[in-house]
């Protein structure tokens, strides 16, 4: 079995760091199209609907995976004939060792449009954790080990199925880590980092790397990366330069389109009240507001304020957003189909909307955060929360340079926007 942490070759991934609509895909499409015609790509993207560009937009022949034998199966398949591919962030998340080793044999290159989730919490209580942990064979042998970095180990050949099928198979698969904080065992599911090391070359697009949970599980496997940005010139097109790092990046002209919006002396309700405090409109908090019907009520009657009378817009040049448990209790009214994930990226589908509501204050999970730093990585919460915020507020008109107003109730989410704005992050 491949152990998780023995480093193979050096992968020096290159992030293509760019602000959303600077022309990342542009890039990406026109170097597939210039490219000889023995590199072969796998593009990876949040969406399906991104994978008809690529398609529609590239030279060379891109296939999807097709479900009639199941879109692994055919993925391999299609790995193993050398073709061109282009599918989902959620099919390559299966990925297993046979089309690892596939990849690594074919020689492709991956581009990466945005980062993946590359560790999420297995739904296991402590308890259950813990009665697995003190479990023992008919030999007396313990069912499973964990090493003193947390990956944990099946030991027992002879349990086919059961509760805890799910558990085992990711343990033999070398993607399953254990975590103990203040005696709360937690299970969580990695991203097996055998299949960055099978690429050939690896470009991954996105805007600040260094916030995203992407970043601290490629420092903790001791990947390597450099960074790079995207310029466009009337000769040469879309180009990779030098990094443009944020402290150097203009920013006077998103300053320019994106209003944030304040209340003033003459107005009877601040609405932005209701987010002073620190922990205010944080996923636990809004999952308390959901009990009380009138802080609802407050939070959505604040929101039909914001678009109705003070931005004065229709309801299809809104969007808003909040976590996914509060999408009903927090609807506001005439917004039912205006929604967008908190999670958003990578997507034009509401370039035409001028007007946002962000009825968010984001956190890493504090067990995820935890994870990294007791294993000596460092974390940057602030920045995870902005880069997080401006992959959704990028959903909208400013991708296309328009301008835009936005109501952000969080005094954190809004004072890092203002950073922002101001070149201070």
């Amino acid at each position: 079995m491949t152990n998780l942490f023995i480093k193979r070759k050096a992968v020096a991934a290159t992030v293509v760091d760019s602000i959303m609509g600077s022309g990342k895909t542009s890039w990406a499409i026109q170097y597939i199209n210039e490219s000889n015609n023995k590199t072969k790509f796998m593009f990876v993207t949040p969406y399906l609907t991104e994978v008809n560009r690529i398609k529609e937009s590239t030279t060379k022949d891109f296939v999807e995976p097709e479900s009639q034998d199941g879109k692994l199966n055919h993925l391999k398949e299609l790995v193993r004939q050398g073709k061109n591919v282009v599918c989902s962030h959620e099919l390559l998340k299966r990925t297993d060792s046979e089309l690892i080793e596939l990849i690594e044999a074919e020689h492709y290159t991956l581009i990466l449009d945005e980062v993946m989730d590359v560790i999420s919490e297995i739904d296991m209580s402590s308890d259950d954790i813990r009665l697995l942990l003190n479990s023992n064979d008919d030999k007396g042998n313990p069912t499973i080990n964990v090493d003193g970095k947390g990956k944990v180990q099946w030991n027992n050949p002879e349990y086919m199925n059961g509760s805890y099928e799910g558990v085992r198979n990711l343990a033999n698969a070398d993607r399953l880590m254990l975590h103990e904080e203040k005696k709360v065992l937690k299970m969580y599911w990695l991203f097996p980092p055998q299949l960055f090391k099978a690429f050939e070359d690896i470009y991954i697009l996105t805007y600040m790397f260094n916030g995203q949970i992407q970043s601290y599980y490629y420092n903790l496997f001791n990947f390597e990366y450099g960074f790079r940005s995207v310029k466009y010139s009337e000769d040469r097109g879309y180009q990779l330069v030098d990094y443009i790092t944020p402290a150097n990046e203009d920013r006077k002209h998103l300053k320019e389109l994106i209003t944030i919006h304040y209340s003033t002396p003459r107005d009877k309700n601040d609405l932005n009240l209701i987010g002073d405090k620190p922990s205010a409109l944080s996923k636990n908090h809004l999952l308390g507001v959901k009990t009380k019907q009138q802080l609802k009520k407050r939070y959505k009657d604040n929101g039909y304020n914001f678009y109705f009378h003070k931005a004065k817009v229709k309801p299809s040049q809104v969007i808003w957003t909040s976590f996914k448990e509060m999408r009903k209790p927090l609807l506001i009214k005439g917004l039912k189909n205006r929604f967008v994930p908190v999670n958003a990226r990578a997507t034009n589908e509401y370039a035409d909307a001028n007007t946002c509501i962000y009825f968010a204050n984001r956190y890493m999970n504090p067990i995820t955060k935890r994870f990294f730093m007791d294993k000596g990585i460092k974390v940057d919460e602030g920045l995870f929360a902005l880069s997080e915020m401006l992959q959704w507020i990028f959903r909208s008109a400013i991708r296309n340079d328009e301008p835009i107003t936005v109501y952000i109730p969080s005094k954190r989410m809004r004072g890092l926007l203002e950073m922002y704005l101001d070149n201070q992050i």
